[in-house]
């Protein structure tokens, strides 16, 4: 599975797959989370859980692969994003973050957050159903998803290359837009 460099370049270089509006399914997902992922996503005692289940207005989604180099580089700045996310009131109300391992195994996700000290939770996808879901997009994608009525509509793609005050402002917008709850 080879990397997205940029939105940016990526768009230039291949048609779009996903585009901001398109729908996603509610996805049956499983996995080793710990006890804080379980309270965080609101799954508590939950070992096969559905995108439907998390408890969230909107879902910030990284879809990595453990074996993508860009992947590994942005999770120094996704962990500092999730920081940031959790110091802001209004976005830590209505969203949260979650990373799915495309084509990796629970052992291998756990490896990947063990070792870049990945603060949000991570899911593995070791069958492809989200890449599949997503219409074989690379990685890294970082998506927000309008979790509030069926199906569930992709609010915007984000350009994993942003510096990350810039991702975080990049949220807000986004969540404006849907007037969650302040």
């Amino acid at each position: 599975m080879a990397c997205l460099l940029s939105k940016n370049s990526f768009a230039s270089q291949y048609p779009a797959v996903i585009k901001a509006g398109d729908y996603f399914p509610d996805i049956p997902l499983s996995g080793s989370l710990s006890s804080n992922d379980e309270k965080y996503l609101g799954l508590l005692g939950r070992k096969a859980f559905s995108l439907s289940d998390i408890r969230a207005k909107v879902l910030w989604i990284e879809v990595f692969s453990i074996y993508c180099a860009i992947c590994q580089k942005q999770a120094t700045k996704f962990n500092r994003l999730y920081e940031l996310v959790q110091k802001d009131d209004f976005i830590s109300r209505n969203m949260k973050m979650i990373g799915i391992g495309t084509g990796n195994n629970n052992k291998e996700v756990a490896h990947f957050r063990k070792y870049y000290d990945v603060m949000f939770p991570l899911i593995a996808d070791p069958d492809f159903k989200v890449h599949e879901a997503l219409k074989k997009a690379r990685t890294p994608l970082v998506i927000l998803l309008d979790k509030r009525s069926g199906p569930y509509k992709i609010l915007t793609i984000l350009d994993p290359a942003r510096p990350t005050e810039t991702l975080i402002e990049d949220i807000r917008t986004e969540l404006h837009k849907i007037k969650p709850v302040h």
